[in-house]
């Protein structure tokens, strides 16, 4: 049978009873930021002071707004909180936040989001150094900027893209993001940002034989053969600079094409967000857009159109748009990667003249994209987490505004766009606002129509927050089988009183549902997927304990590449359409590379007495031992366990040196607290003697889980030691001790 190493292991370990759950209701639904209809216009504006903090206590009458010129009465107005990190409010009760802890592996629940923000790394026009300072700035914001309460999606433009369900808290995932980043060689983007001005050597060439024949030819005659050899070369240096014109022409329409699929993706994404709560930010890292290029201004329009496009996709979602010019503070004088001929042919001011205004021009696209959603620019600045800050400090309050507009402001005829202007009476201070929006009301909602329960189940695992309909919970287990490779198993605990159970004729309760499993990769896209359909047949005694306790249902899906994924699980009750989610994060690791590996940990908690007949030889199915119920797959999943009781564990290792057959492993199990060992135990050596011959090492053992501990949040961290190759592994199993 397919998977058998891992569950004849842990079912030999351990000898099921019923463990019971609590359900989480599920929150409210987040105010919506930016409504625009025809007949409320309602934007959120930032209000900061001269130190970039945002100012909270101020009142409708210090507030003007102007549409298209014409002042408008303010029908609603309120200030929307949302505190997190150390950020402060300037005129509210200033809130320090506790110190950045470590990434939670449960998703955010949607009325616990602090901030929602969107990194776009435009990779198809960052050059080679851009990349490497817009890696280094990320890793310090996962390390450092990002709190408790953010959801986060770091994206490329030249890659796939699965924008919602890339969304998470779960540092592990962005970080193996990070990792992805990798400069494009096929896109716009050079090896440096700033391209070298000087001429390729068959210009060069070109220009000093046109030269040098023109002195040569004056004063010759147009019958003279050196003057018709000299016109010729003319003729030939003029057929030249048109093949050069062409091949510049055609650099520029390339750049086009990348913009424009980098604003297609920018589009996408923002249609992800569209499902997510609140007010929204999307950080942009790019080397430029340019939308006023004189050069080619049918690019540069088209590029413009896209654009504008885009922006009024983003106000009408809720996304604020901050963007970074990732070239930094750059010198635009003539420099030793530079042609010398620009220098000795007296053009070094003209040409450092054209290279600042290409600079320029690449930022114009970054300021409009900013400015029309409310947001920043960041330019020409080499600190690129102070931006980041400071635009995260921006998201702890804004204000809601909306006023009723006349019957002018959609109608097309009269106005293809509204422009709006915030105006604060309070000096001193400084207000970020959407530009306006296009005269067009938004595109009714199709009619509603029943989804079909693989559409509900899609939606629901494409969405980064669980769904609490039915409460449930999973475990997803990395293990490794050496015919058919790494697979995950999952264990799924399931409340079966939010199921519909119906009786036959003959007492039995049946109850059926849909189940469906998948992994998505770093870049959201999905990789896995397994999906069935189950029936409960229960009755009398079973069922009352089932109602009580819930169950747990064990899902299989084999993966077949290494790396970081999530792993999102849904159930859909038949009855009655109810949805119920999980996620986690389940990090595959690569054997071929013949570094020691762990598999997860599979636990399961026993009272003291219960420990000692075990050790005794007191329990098991032989004539004369006791039974004991096993709770491995609740305790696994549920990992709730009391003080004073034995916490057991089971786990398998991978790619162990081996000197004459014989492993030379050992490990050692602790309980862990705020990163401190509240509970050691023993370092034990691998007996093999005590283990059928196999290229893979189990290991199963038992600490005490000491009466003194508190109730509250522990780990149980595995250190594994290879004494033959030097090397180490470690798994951590996050639980909870209740009274």
């Amino acid at each position: 049978m397919k998977k058998q190493i891992f569950s004849l292991f842990v079912a030999a370990i351990f000898a099921v009873s019923i463990f019971g759950q609590q359900t989480s209701p599920t929150p409210a639904t987040d105010e919506q930021v930016v409504k625009i209809s025809t007949d409320l216009i309602q934007i959120d504006v930032t209000v900061t002071d001269k130190d970039g903090r945002v100012v909270a206590g101020l009142k409708p009458d210090d507030f003007e707004i102007f549409e298209n010129g014409d002042k408008q009465s303010i029908s609603n107005f309120s200030f929307v909180s949302k505190i997190a990190g150390g950020a402060t409010v300037a005129g509210g009760n200033a809130t320090q936040g506790q110190p950045a802890a470590v990434a939670p592996t449960a998703p955010l629940q949607r009325g616990s989001v602090a901030r929602t923000v969107a990194i776009v790394v435009d990779d198809l026009n960052l050059s080679f150094p851009s990349i490497v300072f817009t890696r280094r700035a990320l890793k310090k914001f996962v390390d450092e900027q990002m709190q408790p309460g953010d959801l986060v999606a770091i994206i490329r433009t030249g890659g796939g893209v699965g924008a919602l369900q890339q969304f998470t808290s779960d540092k592990r995932l962005l970080y193996a993001a990070i990792d992805k980043l990798r400069w494009n060689p096929l896109g716009s983007g050079g090896f440096d940002s700033l391209a070298s001005v000087g001429q390729k050597p068959e210009e060069v060439t070109e220009r000093f034989n046109t030269e040098s024949d023109l002195v040569a030819a004056r004063g010759a005659s147009s019958t003279d053969p050196q003057r018709k050899s000299i016109l010729l070369r003319e003729n030939v240096s003029d057929k030249k600079r048109t093949d050069y014109e062409v091949s510049s022409n055609a650099k520029g329409q390339e750049e086009g094409i990348y913009a424009q699929t980098s604003i297609g993706t920018m589009r996408y994404i923002i249609s992800g967000m569209n499902e997510l709560p609140g007010r929204k930010m999307m950080m942009l890292f790019s080397d430029g857009i340019e939308i006023g290029n004189e050069s080619n201004k049918s690019r540069s329009s088209s590029t413009y159109s896209y654009l504008q496009s885009l922006v009024d996709f983003a106000n009408r979602s809720s996304v604020v748009v901050y963007t970074f010019d990732t070239k930094g503070l750059r010198s635009m004088s003539i420099a030793a990667s530079d042609n010398t001929y620009e220098i000795i042919d007296g053009h070094r001011g003209q040409k450092e003249r054209e290279r600042l205004d290409r600079f320029k021009e690449s930022q114009d696209g970054l300021v409009y994209f900013a400015h029309q959603t409310g947001g920043k620019a960041l330019l020409n600045s080499d600190d690129l987490n102070g931006g980041i800050q400071r635009a995260l400090d921006e998201q702890v309050g804004y204000y809601l505004l909306a006023y009723q507009p006349g019957a002018d402001s959609f109608d097309p005829e009269k106005r293809k766009f509204n422009k709006l202007e915030v105006k604060v009476r309070r000096p001193g201070l400084s207000v970020s606002y959407r530009s306006g929006f296009f005269s067009s009301a938004a595109a009714p909602a199709p009619a509603a129509t029943a989804p079909t329960a693989e559409r509900s189940l899609a939606k629901t695992l494409m969405s980064p927050f669980v769904s609490n309909d039915i409460a449930v919970s999973v475990n997803a287990l990395y293990a490794n089988d050496a015919s058919d490779g790494p697979y995950i198993r999952s264990f799924l605990h399931i409340d079966a009183k939010s199921l519909q159970f119906t009786e036959d004729a003959e007492g039995w309760k049946k109850a059926s549902f849909d189940v469906a499993a998948v992994t998505f990769g770093d870049n959201g896209m999905p990789v896995e997927n397994i999906d069935s359909k189950y029936t409960i047949k229960t009755k009398g005694a079973t069922y009352d304990a089932m109602l009580k306790n819930g169950f747990v249902y064990v899902l299989i899906m084999p993966v077949k590449k290494p790396g970081v994924y999530q792993y999102r699980v849904a159930l859909r009750d038949a009855g009655t359409g109810k949805i119920g989610s999980a996620s986690q994060i389940v990090e595959i690791p690569d054997l071929g590379k013949q570094k020691l590996t762990m598999s997860s940990l599979a636990v399961e908690d026993v009272s003291m007495n219960t420990w000692q007949n075990i050790t005794q030889g007191k329990v098991g199915s032989k004539p004369g031992q006791m039974q004991v119920a096993s709770t491995l797959l609740y305790d696994t999943v549920l990992k709730q366990f009391s003080a004073g009781s034995v916490l057991r564990y089971g786990f398998e290792v991978y790619n162990a040196k081996t000197e004459g057959g014989q492993p030379k492993l050992e490990w050692q199990a602790r309980i862990m607290q705020n990163d401190k060992a509240v509970v050691e135990g023993n370092i034990i050596k691998y007996d093999q003697a005590t283990q059928p011959a196999s290229s893979v090492q189990r290991i199963s053992g038992a600490i005490l889980l000491k009466d003194a501990l508190p109730a509250g949040d522990y780990v149980l961290q595995m250190n594994v030691r290879d004494a033959g190759s030097k090397q180490t592994a470690m798994q951590l199993f996050p639980f909870e001790i209740i009274k």
